[in-house]
């Protein structure tokens, strides 16, 4: 009886822990998605040109980048639980904020803030969810905790369709600042944590930056790592960001270019889903392969159709199944080839590089943009990004974990 009380709590512990990263995911979700929805009437609100759309998308993924590797370090020595509250409360003041500016250089550094308290939750989250659960399953059910992304961004794309741009900031900013205290009273502590830092403080390991990356054989899982995650998020940011811009210039109403966002990450939910249930019973590789197949039609697809709202609508169903899919199970996989207490700076700086790459994504799409290329031009520019992103991701699945 008493040890199946202890698995009862045990298995409580797990739930709430998983459950309470699934809803932080989906704040990130809701923010990343967030800017890209308000940004076709924020600008002309604002006085914004579209030319300076680019570098506000940039800014908060800026501070995704400098949040992961401030806060990933951070949380190695001072604790998963209390930088993650931080992270949330720094996200959501800034988030709100967003509302309130009303100049482009104001909006620029409160994106910027806000994307350093965003960038420092993802790491925590997925070394709270990492080692709450098996190493055996750890990749399946992390990379579902990270699902959490695109049904953030449908929520985002469901009160965009009925609200004002300002609300968009509002509901993303309050969630976070809800969810803070509720993690301080419910959420627990890793573990493995915890014993790790009593077993370090008795025999301390080496844990300076290079040898965390590349020291005890994680040289080429972290170049594979960086490489897939650079060169897959800078085309899902396009996406995120530009979409319902892209979707304009191809003759669809705000509205309706709304609804396909929403669509999109309801693709992008269902394509995590069922992408994570095939890696954990089914030939990785071959399920990888077959998904960037898709994933390549699918952008084809978005880039040739045209201005209808069904063919829009199917078109960003299927690219958000497929695009948004394929770098998440790299969060899965990430965290075992980093030891407990070195967990946090390594999944930290792939997030960082990953972040790196949705840093030029936005860009390289409002300088295409500006070049002429057009929405089309845009999206087929994607596809030899796609391809070094699934090379290096073939090449990642399968090795084995380097940690427990």
């Amino acid at each position: 009886m008493t040890t199946q009380v202890a698995d009862a709590g045990a298995g409580r512990r797990v739930g709430w822990t998983l459950a309470l990263c699934f809803a932080a995911v989906m704040c990130e979700g809701f923010d990343i998605q967030g800017m890209g929805l308000a940004a076709p009437r924020l600008g002309p609100a604002l006085g914004i040109a579209r030319d300076q759309l680019g570098p506000l998308f940039s800014a908060s993924i800026v501070g995704l980048l400098i949040g992961a590797v401030v806060f990933g370090r951070i949380a190695d020595s001072w604790g998963r639980k209390r930088t993650l509250m931080l992270c949330l409360v720094v996200f959501g003041v800034f988030s709100v904020a967003s509302a309130l500016v009303a100049r482009f250089e104001a909006l620029l550094a409160v994106r910027l803030a806000t994307g350093i308290g965003l960038g420092g939750a993802l790491p925590n989250l997925l070394a709270l969810a990492a080692e709450a659960v098996s190493p055996r399953r750890r990749a399946h059910l992390v990379t579902r905790v990270t699902c959490g992304l695109p049904f953030g961004g449908a929520v985002a794309g469901l009160v965009a369709a009925t609200s004002d741009w300002r609300e968009i900031f509002y509901v993303g900013g309050l969630a976070p600042l809800v969810l803070a205290p509720l993690i301080a009273f419910a959420l627990p502590e890793s573990r493995a944590f915890l014993e790790a830092r009593d077993t370090s403080a008795a025999s301390p390991e080496r844990q300076d930056f290079p040898w965390i990356l590349f020291g005890g054989g994680r040289a080429r899982p972290t170049l594979l790592l960086w490489t897939a995650s650079f060169a897959s998020l800078l085309s899902l940011y396009v996406l995120l960001n530009w979409l319902p811009t892209l979707l304009g210039d191809k003759g669809l109403a705000k509205p309706a270019a709304s609804l396909v966002s929403l669509l999109f990450n309801l693709g992008a939910g269902a394509g995590i889903l069922i992408l994570a249930d095939l890696l954990e019973r089914a030939r990785r590789r071959w399920t990888i392969a077959l998904w960037y197949v898709g994933l390549f039609g699918s952008i084809v697809a978005l880039a040739l159709v045209g201005p209808g709202f069904l063919s829009s609508a199917a078109a960003g169903f299927t690219v958000g199944f497929f695009v948004s899919s394929v770098p998440l199970p790299l969060y899965g996989l990430a965290p075992g080839y980093y030891d407990v207490l070195i967990r946090g700076a390594g999944v930290g700086a792939s997030v960082a590089v990953g972040r790196l790459g949705a840093v030029f994504g936005p860009l390289l799409a409002a300088a295409l943009l500006g070049l002429g290329a057009g929405a089309s031009g845009v999206l087929l520019a994607l596809l030899p990004i796609s391809l070094v992103a699934g090379g290096a991701t073939l090449a990642l699945v399968g090795r084995p974990a380097l940690a427990q």
